[in-house]
């Protein structure tokens, strides 16, 4: 009787170490643990290649021909049909070439995998983590396809699982949290947090409109008018093709005369060194954002949250007992109920404490691993 062979190959959309990349990285370290050999591309060169080698993987880049709405245009859909029939092209021809059994696809925005797994017949795996909004077109069109070209779709929450549903079969979406994996390192004590009289919101994402980047500049400017002692830290660094919004940004707050108060400090690596010294986390994105994984590391630094009121962040704060939940599009009233979240350090602890704890309860890495495990069994051994 022939063994279940279990070459997997991974393709995932970025090379960086945001929220997804992270994910990826961990359902790699369960993948070789349980003892599959693991092979992943990735659209280009980056951070993440020798972190993938070291850990035990091939790693090799192709251009995916990833599919962002940035594309959605006469001249963009041409470049995308090239590139993804190259790119189909490639991967085919090395699911042949290492004898690959499944195929692992991280977010929505890659079609060439899908399309050289069905002409190989070997079945893929999609894993969303994004809900795509502002063009309808689209988002019918990545549905149906993961539809017909998945034969299983794992959501990363119930938001995410509530907007996918619609365009997949019955019994196709399976919802998954992330296993949040924290660090063994020291965490600050939130009493001894604050040095001297400035107060740091830090907002951590990467710099595309949906993050709500200008929403957080808005909201800054209202909070000085209240209290002159606030400073705002802006991390993270932009898509190539997006260096305009940034630069849009920087000029926003230069004719706003925030320069003094407002600091970009571009893609960084050493996270927990600035939301240690950070008073708040303003999560400002203004699109609903699946689960951003940027509060679970804040909760691990025992920062304070607050974000806007979309989505997975609802979900991550409980509605709002593990953190400050804001509306959107009022920047002055978000304003007033960060300034008054933040005099009642009481509440503060209080809700990080309960973040904890309910991390800790719905966001097990240890479950996260059986999930995984479970459906990548599940589809190799019914394909």
């Amino acid at each position: 009787m022939k063994q279940l062979a279990k070459r997997v190959l991974l393709l995932h959309s970025s090379n960086d170490m945001y929220g997804a990349s992270r994910i990826v990285l961990q359902v790699i370290d369960i993948l070789i643990k349980a003892k599959y050999e693991v092979h992943v591309i990735l659209p280009y060169k980056g951070v993440l290649n020798k972190i993938i080698t070291d850990k035990g993987a091939s790693c090799s880049t192709c251009n995916l021909g990833v599919f962002r709405k940035k594309y959605l245009n006469l001249k963009g859909l041409y470049n995308r049909f090239l590139k993804i029939k190259k790119a189909k092209n490639h991967i085919s021809n090395y699911i042949d070439k290492h004898h690959i059994d499944l195929l692992y696809t991280s977010t929505s925005v890659i079609i060439s995998g899908a399309l050289a797994a069905k002409r190989r017949g070997i079945p893929n795996i999609s894993h969303i983590h994004e809900i795509p909004t502002a063009n309808k077109s689209y988002e019918i069109f990545i549905g149906l396809f993961v539809r017909y070209f998945s034969k299983k779709v794992i959501v990363v929450s119930n938001s995410v699982a509530k907007h996918w549903q619609p365009y997949l079969k019955k019994n196709q979406l399976l919802k998954v949290y992330n296993g949040i994996i924290f660090p063994l390192t020291k965490t600050p004590d939130i009493t001894k947090r604050k040095i001297g009289q400035d107060i740091t919101v830090t907002s951590i994402a990467r710099l595309t409109p949906s993050k709500g980047h200008k929403y957080f500049i808005e909201a800054a400017k209202e909070l000085l008018i209240l209290n002159n002692q606030y400073q705002f830290l802006i991390v993270g660094d932009t898509f190539p093709g997006y260096e305009s919004y940034e630069e849009e940004l920087k000029t926003l707050v230069i004719e706003n005369d925030l320069h003094e108060k407002i600091h970009f400090l571009g893609y960084r690596t050493d996270i927990e060194a600035i939301l240690a010294k950070s008073d708040l986390l303003f999560h400002s994105s203004i699109t609903p954002d699946s689960l951003p994984t940027v509060l679970f590391e804040a909760i691990k630094m025992k920062v304070p949250l607050a974000a806007t009121e979309l989505a997975g962040a609802v979900e991550i704060l409980d509605n709002g007992n593990c953190g400050l939940l804001l509306p959107l599009n009022n920047a002055k009233k978000t304003a007033e109920l960060i300034n008054d979240y933040i005099k009642d350090e009481k509440l503060m602890m209080s809700n990080i404490e309960k973040a904890i704890e309910y991390t800790d309860q719905h966001f097990s890495p240890t479950q996260f691993e059986k999930n995984i495990l479970d459906i990548f069994k599940i589809t190799l051994t019914s394909k």
